[in-house]
């Protein structure tokens, strides 16, 4: 009967050496601070929920820069690609709707908000979570080659 280290011994490097596939992973990034946010409200302060909102930039009154609906509690949200009046459109299937302009200033005139968590944290998670993947594995091949010898002795 031919011995099993080699064959696990060769399964364990193969492990090892394999490039990590990161197909499916998604990251994402926080910026506070850029993004404008609007309410929309009925007069009696009910929100106007999931209704369509256009948001116009500065430059194309005429074309949308951003399309969509407003969440439950009535916002939207933009990050205006520069400074301006911008121009914002809501409207209830019904007809009843609101209009504004929003005046944004130049990057960097606006007051410090709360700081975004750094990138190195994002970036280090990235890595790290296939070498733990990995530890992982090798502890539970580990642990049946432990189980295989008592049971053969």
């Amino acid at each position: 009967m031919r011995s099993r280290r080699p064959r696990a011994a060769v399964a364990l490097l193969a492990l090892l050496f394999t490039s990590p596939v990161f197909a499916h992973e998604v990251l994402s990034s926080i910026e506070r601070g850029r993004a404008i946010a609007v309410k929309a409200v009925f007069a009696d302060g009910e929100p106007l929920a999931y209704t369509e909102y256009m948001v116009f930039s500065p430059t194309d009154p005429k074309i949308p820069y951003q399309k969509g609906r407003t969440d439950r509690a009535g916002y939207l949200a933009f990050v205006p690609a520069l400074p301006g009046n911008w121009h914002v459109k809501v409207t209830e299937a019904g007809g009843h709707g609101m209009e504004l302009d929003v005046a944004v200033e130049l990057p960097g005139n606006e007051s410090a908000g709360p700081a975004a968590a750094p990138a190195g944290i994002a970036s280090w998670a990235f890595v790290l979570r296939p070498i733990v993947g990995l530890v992982l594995i090798a502890g539970v091949f580990a642990g049946l080659v432990v189980l295989y010898r008592r049971r053969k002795s």
